[in-house]
């Protein structure tokens, strides 16, 4: 739909306001498009208003159910997965993976010559009384969360047996 045409049906319907009432009539009686647009959307109103809508019965929505009712219902799918499948795919698995750790043994290098790495731990720039606390800090906050986390199903779980 164009300006014109949702114009002229806002007048038509009484939908616009004083000035623009006004404003559309000076149109139709100035310009001879609007004019005959406007004949033409006088007519379809005339028409759509002549039609007597047809009403469905009091019964219809019951009826209806009714035959929704006596339909058959949808089966859900239940499926039967074969545990040999699951056990053979799991078996290769397990195969490959042990085939691949037995090559790789046999084709390394077997020396266990392990020594403890020495390690220099001067942590004590790391650790003041800020770090303690925002450790502190964060660890309540985490304990409290899961205090609440707990209770709620807690209570969820009584509020089942409860019902």
């Amino acid at each position: 739909m164009n300006t014109i045409e949702e114009q002229l049906w806002n007048y038509i319907d009484g939908n616009c306001t004083a000035e623009e009432k006004i404003e559309i009539e000076t149109k139709i009686a100035v310009n001879i498009q609007y004019h005959s647009i406007y004949q033409e959307l006088l007519v379809v109103h005339n028409e759509l208003n002549k039609i007597d809508f047809e009403e469905p019965s009091m019964s219809f929505t019951r009826n209806v159910m009714d035959k929704v009712n006596l339909e058959l219902k949808p089966v859900a799918l239940k499926t039967k997965i074969d545990n040999r499948i699951i056990y053979s795919i799991g078996g290769f698995f397990a195969l490959s993976m042990l085939s691949i750790f037995i090559y790789a043994l046999a084709t390394s290098n077997l020396t266990f010559d392990f020594k403890m790495p020495a390690m220099n731990f001067n942590v004590g720039k790391y650790i003041n009384p800020t770090t303690i606390q925002l450790f502190l800090l964060v660890d309540v906050a985490l304990g409290l969360l899961y205090l609440d986390s707990f209770l709620r199903k807690r209570k969820i779980s009584a509020q089942k047996k409860g019902d």
